[in-house]
């Protein structure tokens, strides 16, 4: 897709999600490239706020922050400039120093001036100031980004800026030729490519330790100020995705290894594990008979992020030499074309020892998957004045959807709009916040999309040391059926009516910020009334229908002001409405607010034996879905021969038990495959798992 084709596509969705979402363009405009950009730690997880103010000569103009980072200490402020235009515009060098000028008010007079008290408090930036007046001391960078559909004159440079109050500040400017690229990459975060001499540092002693085409590894011993330099240059974006979610939740500074920094410095390689890295490509150089990294592009920190910060922190807050700090790493190229599939095992694994939680790496769970097929497979059902039913697309992976209309045809292009509208798009962010508003824990949302992702993921874990991942997925499978997934995708539809509805009413009743939180305890809200009342509310309706009625509509609102009112209305001595939210505390207020059961509500209740009665029928189905799918995935290995080759594998008969080589023999014939139990047809997919961890590959040579 060339730069005009992108432009003229991008203006459309625009214009669908200022629709869809009630918002004008420009914000509709950042919230579509935050969405973009939210797995690129450069970025991170991103709110809207909307606000304009004018305090003498200074003016301040703010669209939205990404939340603090706890790994790095980083946090993002955001403004937008939209052109309206039908064809590409410049955007000015003046123009820009404008929006750098505003971001860099607001968090200079955030931090110095106390600007929250003139911002009514009922609006997000009052919150978001007084965040930056009390958390100076532990920002450790401010990322300051402009949003534009408007392009540069040249190509875009990362910049450094002028200190705010001794806080470092980069500068990054997301313009129509930088979103352009993303979009031709397929949605992959921007590389990073660091040449040690710019650290002035002549490379990382190395030795090769391992080497194949895809993979090469490396062992290293990388000086303490070279590690405590590039993690204050780069932050989280050296850190693996999963690993940033983990120092996130739990902290990312240890004070032994402080400790050790600070009083036997030299004994730092001898007590720390030290840390494992990716990289996507290396640079070599030599030195007489010694070998160094030179450069690495996209490295990753996979083990080792505690390590990793707490070495800056010994540097920055204690103040300590790191002039004899060595730290041991584990260096593996991993070649681009594999890295989304490896880099997530190779930090699984290297955690293992570290006890960072399953939920960490759920977002390559086996539910992702069957949610995604169902979705590919399911339509909606039709409606009137609907020519015809579409589809909910549910994406497994960021950037799914782009990558399935990149390279498609003007008319395949059409086709799919119309089988998957933008606006029945949800990620698995979506699915979480869907799930946990249905089951009553608004507050968990109101936390933000990662901390809620993890919180939704420990279900789907097992807590029994009996009770292996793959049977305590078994066991559940069932549940997360059509049936399950319709229910989200209406949850969905409320949750985006809910939202636009609350976006109209600007100029009315709503106060005009807090909308993501006001929805979240909206939509618990109407559930909650069903269940204190004795029902269930019919989410079949919804899903039938394909939207919120009418008559349902009203009441919807009438709940929306409610939780307006009691969200804002913060106990003695809570004065931050953001955080309020994010107590249960909040959510157990709002759940007693007695509402009357109208006969609207009435209308779309069920019982809550009726809703039992479903859900029983729904994990039948679910079971006899699940031995149909898994009989049919077998049973394409047994065709391609897949089993006949384990069986004769060399070391089968040392990894495998004797009932799993029976079991293999059993698979290697169509005959006796057909008489396999469904027990035995889960018990044999163990075994494929088993195989692939231990080595055997396919099609390929495994008596080597």
């Amino acid at each position: 897709m060339d730069l005009n084709d992108f432009f003229d596509d991008f203006r459309q969705v625009i214009a669908r999600r200022s629709a869809a979402d009630g918002l004008v363009d420009v914000l509709a405009l950042v919230g579509e490239v935050a969405e973009r950009l939210s797995d690129d730690p450069v970025f991170g997880e991103f709110s809207l706020v909307d606000h304009q103010q004018v305090i003498g000569s200074s003016k301040y103009k703010i669209h939205g922050y990404t939340a603090f980072d706890e790994a790095d200490g980083s946090i993002g402020l955001v403004v937008g400039k939209w052109f309206s235009d039908d064809s590409p515009q410049t955007l000015l060098s003046s123009d820009l120093k404008t929006l750098v000028a505003g971001l860099r008010n607001f968090a200079s007079n955030a931090i110095c001036n106390n600007l929250a008290a003139t911002i009514y408090a009922a609006n997000e930036a009052h919150d978001l100031a007084n965040f930056l007046q009390q958390t100076a001391g532990r920002i450790s960078r401010l990322r300051l980004h402009v949003i534009t559909n408007g392009q540069l004159s040249s190509r875009y440079k990362e910049q450094m800026l002028d200190p705010i109050e001794g806080i470092p500040v980069e500068f990054h400017i997301w313009d129509l030729l930088r979103l352009h690229s993303i979009n031709e990459s397929g949605g992959e975060r921007e590389e990073v490519v660091i040449e040690l001499s710019d650290f002035g540092s002549k490379g990382i002693p190395c030795l090769p330790a391992a080497h194949g085409s895809e993979v090469e590894s490396y062992l290293c011993v990388i000086s303490g100020e070279l590690l405590a330099s590039l993690f204050d240059r780069y932050g989280s974006r050296l850190l693996e995705g999963n690993v940033r979610s983990f120092l996130g939740m739990k902290g990312g500074v240890n004070r032994g290894i402080r400790a050790t920094i600070k009083s036997q410095p030299s004994r730092f390689f001898a007590y720390n594990n030290g840390i494992a890295a990716t990289a996507s490509d290396v640079k070599l150089g030599r030195d007489g008979q010694a070998t160094f990294l030179t450069g690495l592009t996209n490295l990753q920190i996979v083990n080792g992020g505690q390590t990793t910060a707490s070495v800056l922190s010994a540097l920055k807050i204690d103040k300590c030499s790191l002039e004899g700090v060595s730290v041991p790493m584990k260096l593996t190229r991993v070649a681009q074309d594999i890295a989304v599939e490896l880099i997530p095992k190779i930090a699984q694994y290297a955690n293992t020892q570290n006890k960072v939680a399953n939920a960490d790496f759920f977002a390559n769970h086996e539910v992702h998957r069957k949610l995604e097929g169902i979705s590919r497979r399911l339509s909606t059902p039709t409606r009137p004045g609907v020519r015809l039913p579409g589809k909910w697309f549910y994406e497994r992976s960021r950037g799914q959807y782009q990558n399935e209309r990149l390279y498609k045809k003007t008319g395949e292009v059409e086709r799919f709009d119309m089988e998957y509208p933008k606006s029945q798009l949800i990620n698995k962010t979506d699915l979480a916040k869907f799930d946990s508003v249905w089951f009553g824990k608004p507050w968990l949302v109101a936390q933000g999309a990662q901390k809620n992702f993890l919180n939704f993921a420990k279900k789907f874990f097992s807590t029994s040391e009996s009770m292996s991942e793959a049977e305590h997925w078994d066991k559940l499978s069932p549940a997360y059926g059509e049936a399950y997934y319709q229910d989200i995708i209406s949850v969905a539809i409320i949750w985006k009516f809910t939202e636009k509805m609350i976006s109209a009413a600007r100029d009315g009743w709503y106060e005009g910020d807090y909308r993501a939180q006001i929805v979240a305890y909206t939509v618990a809200k109407l559930f909650d009334i069903y269940r204190s009342n004795g029902y269930v509310f019919d989410l079949s309706l919804i899903w039938r229908n394909q939207e919120v009625p009418k008559t349902l509509a009203y009441e919807l609102e009438e709940v929306a002001k409610l939780v307006q009112s009691e969200i804002l209305s913060t106990p003695t001595g809570k004065t931050n409405v953001g955080e309020w939210t994010k107590s249960e505390a909040c959510w157990t207020r709002i759940s007693k607010v007695g509402v009357p059961f109208s006969d609207t509500f009435k209308i779309f209740s069920v019982s809550k034996g009726e809703r039992a009665a479903a859900q029983r029928d729904a994990k039948k189905a679910g079971e006899l879905d699940d031995e149909i799918s898994l009989q049919s995935e077998l049973f394409a290995r047994v065709s391609s021969g897949y089993f006949s080759a384990l069986r004769d594998w060399r070391d089968s008969a040392k990894v495998f038990t004797p009932g799993q080589n029976s079991l293999l023999r059993k698979a290697s014939s169509d005959r006796t495959f057909a008489q396999m139990t469904p027990k035995e047809l889960r018990d044999l997919r163990a075994v494929v798992v088993l195989a692939q961890e231990e080595g055997f590959l396919f099609g390929k040579k495994n008596d080597e």
